[in-house]
């Protein structure tokens, strides 16, 4: 189970996953480049390959890795990751089973976003980080807050740099929309806008829950139990 966290996340979003998961799914939680210890590390942002070359790059990890059957859940912008890492393991003839996205706009939307984010002052994305609701940890000049602002900077640009295509690329095999009931970012209009994104009928589920799900029982029971019994 390959579990991709949203903007500005790490790994400990989806610390309370691999108990809802066993035995029947091996959770494999993908760390962003400039997060966690590797503070040595750049952010998967700025000039390169963008968004997609991150996801092919992952999507070569992947492969590289495992041998198990796989399923991909992402949350808000790893949902986008997500759908592009099934694009590029689809294309290299190793598909997954099943793609999950919980609380995120479809990837048409993503890639009609101009937010500039080079431009922006700290001030400009301390407000709009405040406004997303990500929790900024202590006093404003802390190591720690200071990298939540780099990584959600990086993961903004990531968005500026991501751009669709001019031809729909559905996937082979189902979608599941997870929406969060009580979202104020992502509108309830966003879960049928992933139908072109497959081939199957899109299979949608609202949850009452905030934007920022993935560390709720409210959101993991529900979903990890859907996910077992897909299995």
């Amino acid at each position: 189970m390959l579990l991709l966290p949203g903007l500005g996340g790490d790994v400990g979003d989806f610390s309370l996953w691999p108990h809802h998961l066993a035995p029947k799914l091996r959770p494999l939680t993908a760390r962003y480049p400039g997060r966690g210890t590797a503070t040595g590390e750049e952010p998967a942002a700025g000039p390169g390959p963008g968004l997609v070359g991150f996801a092919a790059e992952l999507a070569d990890n992947v492969l590289l890795h495992t041998t198990e059957p796989l399923l991909i859940l992402g949350h808000s912008l790893g949902a986008l990751l997500g759908y592009e890492v099934a694009w590029h393991l689809q294309q290299r003839r190793r598909p997954a089973l099943a793609l999950h996205v919980c609380a995120a706009f479809s990837p048409s939307e993503y890639a009609s976003f101009d937010l500039n984010s080079s431009s922006m002052t700290d001030g400009s994305l301390v407000a709009l980080t405040e406004r997303l609701a990500i929790p900024l940890p202590g006093r404003t000049d802390t190591p720690e807050r200071g990298a939540m602002l780099r990584a959600v900077r990086a993961d903004l640009a990531l968005i500026d740099t991501y751009t669709y295509g001019p031809h729909p690329r559905p996937l082979a095999y189902p979608i599941t929309v997870w929406s969060a009931r009580d979202d104020a970012i992502i509108p309830a209009a966003s879960a049928r806008r992933w139908q072109p994104m497959t081939h199957h009928t899109l299979t949608h589920h609202t949850l009452p829950v905030p934007h920022h799900c993935v560390s709720s029982p409210q959101a993991i029971g529900p979903i990890t139990g859907a996910l077992r019994e897909s299995l």
